[in-house]
């Protein structure tokens, strides 16, 4: 009996001339370097650092239309803030990214099974991560390094030399349009 074979993205679309992509949102954590950029975004916009700002729209001589920039600008200061003072850093974003299908193929399900492995169990190291995952030490390291291009983990030093894993991620949704 004839089995159809099933396409992935890239071959469907040098078939059928289509361009497939998806829309995904996620929640995740904010590195400490994305908020230090967007806070001088918001400093090279309006020509001036927060508290001004803030000082200028509490004495009604700044537009009410600045609003929205403002209660951003705070929040990412205050996690800035909160970062010096404690070391954690807590700014969470939801994005909606529309991913080509080369961007796509990045969150193969075993990649997915690490964000889960690294949400729910306790990781001293990407050792004890490929112990814990069944995984290949390298292929899990590789695997790693990928979602941290696309901002989804991060690395955390411990010690001289241990490296620990931990997920930016607090949700992923794919979303079928």
């Amino acid at each position: 009996m004839f089995a159809p074979k099933k396409l992935n993205c890239t071959q469907a679309e040098l078939l059928f001339g289509v361009q497939v992509s998806m829309l995904v949102r996620i929640v995740r954590q904010l590195l400490l370097e994305e908020v230090q950029n967007r806070i001088r975004k918001y400093e090279n916009e309006y020509r001036m650092t927060f508290d001004k700002f803030e000082e200028l729209l509490f004495e009604n001589k700044g537009d009410h239309d600045f609003l929205a920039a403002y209660y951003e600008w705070a929040r990412l200061v205050d996690a800035y803030r909160g970062y010096v003072e404690s070391g954690e850093l807590d700014y969470v974003v939801e994005e909606v990214r529309d991913l080509n299908p080369k961007e796509m193929a990045l969150l193969s399900p075993k990649r997915l099974e690490l964000l889960y492995s690294l949400g729910n169990l306790r990781i001293q190291s990407i050792n004890d991560l490929a112990q814990k995952t069944r995984r290949n030490v390298k292929n899990v390291h590789e695997d790693l390094k990928t979602l941290a291009s696309l901002d989804l983990v991060m690395f955390k030093k411990q010690g001289k030399r241990n490296m620990v894993p931990e997920t930016l991620v607090e949700e992923i949704t794919f979303l079928v349009r």
